[in-house]
C-alpha cells in the first residue's frame, strides 16, 4: 500500500467512526483498529486525533469548495446556477451526513479549536467570494437590480442554507432538507428579482 492509499484508509476510518461516535466519542485507538494499520502507521500521517479532525474538516470543504466552482462553471444564468447550488449542496449534505458527524458538533468543534476556526473562515472567505461573483453576474446579465447589496446578499444566503442545514441535523423527522432548501432558494430568487 502506497503513502495516499494509507492515508486516505485512514480518513476513511476516521470519518466513518466520527459519524457513528461523534468527535468526543472517538479515540485514535479505535481509528487504529478500524483503519486496520498499525498504530505507528497511524500516527505517521497524523500525529494527533486533532490533526484527524483537521483533515476530516479540510475534506469536507474540499469537497463543497468543488461543487460550488463546478456550478459556477456551468452554461446558464445566475438563477438557474444558484436554484442548481441549493440542489447539489443539498445531495452533498444527504450523502456527507451519512459519513460525517451532526453539523451542530462540527460547528461547537470549530468554536473552540483556533485552528478549525481558521479553516472554516477560509473556506466561509472563499464561498461567500464565489458566490459574490454569481451575484454579480446576475447583475451583469439584467436579472437582478444594480441596487443589490452583493456581501450582504451572500451572507443572507449562505445563512439561510446553513441555517436550514443545522434545524434538520437537530430535527430530521420535522424538517425535509430537500423541500425546505427548494423553497428558501424560491424565496431567495424572488427575493434578488425585486432588489
Amino acid at each position: 500500500m502506497n503513502e495516499q492509499d494509507a492515508r486516505t484508509q485512514i480518513l476513511a476510518a476516521a470519518t466513518t467512526l466520527f459519524a457513528r461516535n461523534g468527535f468526543a466519542h472517538t479515540s485514535l485507538n479505535e481509528i487504529v483498529r478500524e483503519s486496520g494499520l498499525s498504530k505507528g502507521g497511524v500516527y505517521w500521517h497524523f500525529a494527533s486525533k486533532d490533526a484527524l479532525i483537521e483533515a476530516v474538516f479540510m475534506a469536507f470543504f474540499q469537497g463543497q469548495a468543488e461543487i460550488l466552482t463546478a456550478v459556477l462553471a456551468r452554461e446558464g444564468d445566475a438563477a438557474a446556477k444558484l436554484h442548481r447550488l441549493a440542489q447539489l449542496a443539498q445531495a452533498d449534505i444527504d450523502t456527507q451526513l451519512a459519513q460525517f458527524p451532526a453539523p451542530l458538533e462540527f460547528y461547537t468543534l470549530a468554536a473552540h479549536s483556533e485552528t478549525l476556526r481558521q479553516r472554516l473562515a477560509d473556506f466561509y472567505t472563499d464561498y461567500h467570494e464565489k458566490l459574490s461573483r454569481l451575484l454579480q453576474q446576475g447583475i451583469d446579465d439584467g436579472l437582478w437590480p444594480d441596487s443589490l447589496a452583493i456581501a450582504s446578499t451572500a451572507h443572507v444566503i449562505i445563512s439561510t442554507f446553513e441555517g436550514i442545514i443545522l434545524l434538520w441535523s437537530l430535527f430530521p423527522e420535522q424538517i425535509n432538507l430537500s423541500q425546505q432548501m427548494e423553497t428558501a432558494t424560491r424565496l431567495i430568487l424572488a427575493g434578488l428579482a425585486t432588489g
